[in-house]
């Protein structure tokens, strides 16, 4: 009998209960790592191949077919939204993303409309097809979204330049940020709503940069809309999961925020932020540049972390 994909330890382990191992996944399954995916994508934009729901499911599936890996996060980014919209990003390989106009003050914010349903569409299809192709094993589908200040880094300062434009913003046009924050975040829950509708499990929020910015302005112009996004995809009834950088000095905040897990980078050992975060789930923590030495290295820092998290686990108190 096929388990129930509620049973699954991924989702089980997201949501505090106790699962028999640690569950695996990767951030970027679907990738330059697998020579099936890059004989699937070729050479064009990231953005055109999400575009094609049947090439973005098989570039989904890949990695669960390749490691037998405990959830799939489907094949997507998080500027899909502003390309939707015609604001003009595209993502060029071994660059990033390129806004050709950035926002540059409040008289460009008109040209980032309200996210309607039709213009994620493609991606809402694309989880239909893996969720369908997924029922069979009961492996579970992450969903994912940008988080406001993120997606702003790029349309504001025009690609990965800097956070210059974008945090001189907020102190000489704080109600202009605010706005694009706005408009970015009802974004963001229009993106995962809309997936979760379609058969996602979870849902991923990448605040990748938010290590950018101090506890004042976190304050301010970050952490009130995460929040919203966290409650709204809370009330959708499917965990929640924070992406961040740099936020050794925020956990406990973010864990508050109403995060179900927080992933963990490796400048903390992960043991202290189990014992930092009593009301979360943790994952992550292994330092990717470990993968380009030897396989055995790679392995040793894996099974140290695991081994980290299970010791953790045991020494926990739990209410």
């Amino acid at each position: 009998m096929v388990p129930a994909v509620e049973e699954s330890s991924f989702l089980r382990a997201c949501r505090g209960a106790t699962v028999g191992r640690v569950p695996v996944w990767f951030m970027r399954q679907a990738g330059r790592s697998l020579p099936e995916y890059r004989a699937l994508r070729g050479s064009g934009s990231i953005l055109q191949a999400i575009a094609d729901p049947a090439l973005a499911c098989e570039a989904t599936l890949q990695p669960v077919r390749r490691y037998g890996v405990d959830a799939a996060i489907v094949f997507s980014d998080i500027v899909v939204p502003l390309h939707a919209i015609g604001f003009g990003v595209d993502v060029v390989p071994g660059t990033g993303p390129v806004v050709a106009s950035p926002v540059r003050g409040p008289g460009d914010l008109d040209r980032i409309r309200p996210l309607e349903e039709d213009d994620v569409a493609h991606v809402a299809e694309t989880v239909r097809l893996v969720a369908k192709e997924l029922a069979g094993d009961g492996t579970p589908l992450i969903g994912l979204a940008g988080a406001p200040f993120t997606v702003a880094s790029y349309a504001v300062e025009g690609g990965s330049q800097g956070f210059t434009r974008l945090k001189t913003m907020l102190y000489a046009e704080p109600k202009t940020a605010h706005a694009l924050f706005d408009k970015l975040t009802r974004a963001a829950i229009v993106q995962i709503e809309e997936q979760i509708a379609a058969g996602a499990e979870a849902a991923q929020i990448f605040e990748s940069w938010l290590g950018e910015l101090d506890r004042y302005d976190l304050e301010e112009f970050s952490f009130p809309y995460l929040a919203r996004i966290a409650e709204a995809v809370r009330k959708k009834g499917v965990p929640v999961i924070f992406f961040g950088t740099g936020m050794g000095g925020h956990l406990e905040r973010i864990a508050a925020l109403g995060f179900d897990v927080v992933s963990i980078d490796w400048r903390m050992p992960i043991e202290d932020a189990r014992a930092r975060l009593p009301g979360a789930a943790v994952q992550g923590n292994l330092d990717s540049t470990v993968l380009l030495g030897p396989k055995e290295a790679a392995v040793d820092r894996a099974l140290r972390i695991v081994k980290a998290v299970v010791d953790a686990v045991h020494a926990f108190k739990w209410k």
